[in-house]
């Protein structure tokens, strides 16, 4: 949901018809403007002392490892990430499909910064990060925008996309 945080206006409704709609998915959500990864494990699991799942996108993943979230941390990165995992927690990491080239990128072929190659490596051969099997390449070729749009013009299509769970949820994007 962080996404409808970029520009300057802020569609509240919008982003509660989000949370709706996977509510009608049977799934639990929270709501957090906490941006770094290692603080959500860190208050997750003074709640719990079961394993945690952070689900994300491949686009998401790839800005974990940008500077800009370490620059206040003395370990930096490196400790970043050891408080991410530090509570059994892992990243499941939705597959995403390059709409111009049509690469199909997964956890396990995402590409690392160079420097962070090695680092990436030990995550995903200790579990840490973990592919999100995905059986429906369709479905990746429709961004959630793009679904808003046809839902806005009356274009039946994004039903097909959508979980039947989720069409009166989603009915708010009109």
């Amino acid at each position: 949901m962080n996404n409808l945080l970029r520009g300057d206006d802020v569609d509240h409704l919008e982003f509660l018809d989000r949370a709706d709609s996977l509510k009608a998915l049977g799934k639990n959500v929270l709501i957090t403007k906490m941006a770094r990864f290692d603080n959500l494990s860190g208050l997750l699991a003074r709640y719990t002392r079961e394993p945690i799942a952070i689900a994300l996108s491949i686009g998401l993943l790839n800005e974990l490892f940008k500077e800009k979230w370490t620059e206040d941390i003395p370990g930096g990165i490196l400790e970043s990430f050891g408080r991410t995992f530090q509570n059994k927690t892992r990243l499941y990491v939705s597959p995403w499909l390059n709409r111009k080239s049509g690469e199909f990128v997964t956890a396990r072929t995402f590409r690392a910064p160079e420097q962070y190659v090695h680092l990436y490596q030990h995550f995903l051969a200790n579990g840490l990060v973990v592919d999100v099997p995905f059986f429906n390449e369709f479905l990746l070729r429709h961004t959630p925008r793009d679904i808003q749009r046809m839902i806005a013009a009356d274009e039946d299509i994004w039903k097909t996309l959508v979980p039947e769970e989720a069409h009166r949820s989603a009915l708010h994007f009109r």
